[in-house]
């Protein structure tokens, strides 16, 4: 874990509820990977969600300028705390689990980027890969079939239709959104690429932050990165995706601030400890 030191430890798994191949969903697997904390993932679909997120974050809701009841993730902690939105749930893993000198959320900066990319960039890959992987049915379906059950792929597969407009309706996605969302995302990778270019290994100097995940994560998605490349669910492979989506992922691939996010993923990203019974968790 490159050095980083656990100052707690769990009585039990933490539960993550998720959109499994959600980058912010993501965000939240690499933190507890790396800090090898062990989790049970519910991993659904979109929409699908809507039926469950609630029960899991109480019916009364939790609500904020980016989130609501329904939005994942969401983990449920050994100590029965339940905690929305993925910066929020990496600050309160950083808090607990890290010493002052090895947080994640060093400085104001970090969390004003981190935030940034949450807010303009994860949005911008999002409707991305709906509007491409959304006109290849196959492909949808094989995305289902590989990050959840029997029952939900199913439902998935049998609602499909309505669901693919709900989805594009919901989320704004629209094919001039998406235009002027490409040239977004390769503005920040070019921006990355400018504040790594004095040599730095991390956004922020010599130690990875919140951001430097933030940024591997939700602009990382564009490329597509594989489970053998360390993501931590199943994305649709490069070569069986849109004309589009195949070109954007392929020139990020290519370019510094790709290279640099895939690099992350080998170094930072960490390995899921599968839970143990309980009280077998004391490192």
């Amino acid at each position: 874990m490159s050095g980083a030191r656990i100052n707690a430890y769990v009585e039990k798994p933490f539960r993550l509820t998720s959109i499994r191949f959600s980058h912010y969903v993501e965000k939240v697997r690499w933190t507890m990977d790396r800090l090898a904390i062990p989790y049970l993932e519910r991993p659904l679909m979109p929409l699908v969600h809507f039926a469950v997120t609630p029960f899991v974050t109480g019916l009364s809701g939790h609500a904020d300028d980016q989130s609501t009841r329904f939005s994942t993730p969401v983990i449920k902690t050994d100590r029965n705390e339940v905690i929305v939105k993925s910066s929020a749930i990496m600050r309160y893993l950083s808090e607990r689990c890290l010493s002052k000198g090895e947080t994640l959320f060093p400085t104001e900066e970090v969390v004003q980027l981190d935030d940034h990319y949450n807010r303009y960039l994860g949005p911008h890959t999002r409707r991305l890969f709906y509007i491409n992987v959304l006109d290849q049915p196959d492909l949808m379906f094989e995305l289902t079939d590989r990050n959840v059950g029997v029952g939900q792929a199913w439902l998935f597969r049998v609602l499909f239709r309505s669901f693919r407009k709900w989805i594009l309706s919901g989320l704004g996605i629209t094919r001039e959104r998406v235009d002027k969302g490409i040239g977004h995302i390769h503005k920040e990778f070019d921006r990355v690429a400018q504040r790594l270019g004095d040599g730095r290994p991390y956004l922020f100097g010599d130690r990875l932050t919140a951001a430097d995940i933030s940024f591997a994560c939700l602009g990382g998605a564009a490329m597509l990165p594989t489970p053998e490349e360390g993501y931590g669910a199943y994305l649709p492979p490069v070569d069986r995706c849109s004309d589009e989506l195949r070109r954007v992922s392929t020139e990020l691939r290519d370019s510094d601030a790709g290279k640099w996010a895939l690099s992350l993923y080998r170094a930072e990203r960490g390995k899921r400890v599968i839970p143990a019974l309980p009280g077998l968790l004391r490192p």
